[in-house]
């Protein structure tokens, strides 16, 4: 895609309820080198505007709070933006309170799409199902008053969304990866997406999720040759020594902790380590993510595509940072990031 012009709004802002939705609806435009800015919340957006991206996301974090405060959230997000066109970020089995957000939007009509076929979750007769939907989820039900104004197509493959995107004049776009993968590929000449390198000379992986799936992972880090395992009670380390390949990973304390008290104790103990040019820093886990990043004064960050897919990989501040939602991806995770943080080495 050619440059664009200079003061020219972003061709599409992307609105989410949290962190890493934001980023993972992010990651299919940079890996087709369209420039990506991430603001991590509302009041960072002129800052993200700053970097003048091609497209523009912003983080509302609504997804567990109240729907009338979820509301004030996205309104904000919408106020901040200069006219253009919006993506809602939706979680692709339907969570949060999407109807509640819509109330904040301006629009004529929307395209609502929130498959992600490549995953095998799919929307079928106006139902989303298959990989981990345990029954059918009505996606008009979920939209609620919205639902008059919105088209819900059939999208049990990507070439259907493709097909849904070119066919939609809507003003709105709700959905999720598979709607951003087909709107990348629009807007690039379905360019291929590149996959971001990850840059050595080490690798620090913070571990905030208790999902079982990233349970498995750490444990397959941990055993490999080279890495060095701190174990953090409640998030509580002592110094962190340097090695190139480092797992911090939050264990239960001898009291209950809630999970912003662990997160916040992961990211004080990390930070000394947050330099320029350490390498690759992963954060997995959406509020581990979110507490390492404010403690570190970071509230934009650049996105570079993904390394694995639902990998994301951002710069900010000297710093490449990957983000992992805490139940995704194979048990070798970890184990192919540390790899490929290893080929990047100098």
């Amino acid at each position: 895609m050619s440059p664009k012009p200079g003061g020219a709004p972003p061709a599409l802002a992307l609105i989410a309820d949290d962190l890493t939705g934001a980023l993972d609806a992010s990651a299919p435009f940079a890996a087709r080198g369209l420039r990506v800015s991430v603001a991590l919340g509302p009041d960072h957006v002129a800052a993200a505007l700053a970097r003048a991206p091609d497209i523009l996301a912003v983080t509302t974090a609504s997804r567990e709070i109240d729907p009338v405060s979820a509301t004030a959230a996205v309104r904000r997000a919408a106020q901040a933006l200069p006219p253009m066109r919006i993506f809602k970020k939706v979680d692709s089995r339907l969570k949060g309170h999407i109807a509640a957000e819509l109330d904040a939007l301006s629009f004529d009509s929307a395209l609502a799409a929130p498959a992600i076929p490549e995953f095998g979750r799919v929307v079928r007769g106006g139902h989303v199902e298959g990989f981990g939907v345990d029954a059918p989820i009505d996606v008009r039900a979920v939209l609620g008053h919205h639902a008059a104004r919105a088209q819900v197509p059939d999208t049990v493959t990507q070439g259907q969304m493709a097909q849904a995107v070119a066919a939609s004049g809507a003003d709105l776009l709700i959905g999720a990866r598979g709607l951003a993968d087909a709107l990348a590929a629009g807007m690039t000449g379905n360019a291929a997406a590149a996959t971001a390198r990850l840059p050595g000379p080490c690798g620090l992986f913070v571990i905030g999720s208790r999902d079982p799936i990233t349970l498995a992972q750490a444990r397959a880090l941990r055993d490999r040759p080279g890495t060095v395992f701190v174990g953090a009670p409640n998030g509580h380390a002592p110094a962190l020594p340097r090695a190139s390949c480092l797992l911090v990973q939050a264990l239960p304390g001898e009291r209950p902790a809630s999970g912003t008290e662990v997160a916040a104790n992961l990211a004080a103990a990390v930070l000394p380590l947050l330099r320029p040019g350490m390498g690759t820093a992963l954060l997995c886990g959406g509020a581990t993510a979110e507490a390492v990043l404010a403690r570190r004064g970071i509230h934009c960050l650049d996105v570079l595509g993904e390394c694995l897919p639902g990998l994301v990989v951002s710069s900010a501040d000297g710093l490449t940072i990957l983000t992992k939602s805490g139940g995704f991806g194979g048990q070798d995770s970890l184990l192919r990031v540390a790899d490929m943080i290893d080929k990047g080495r100098p």
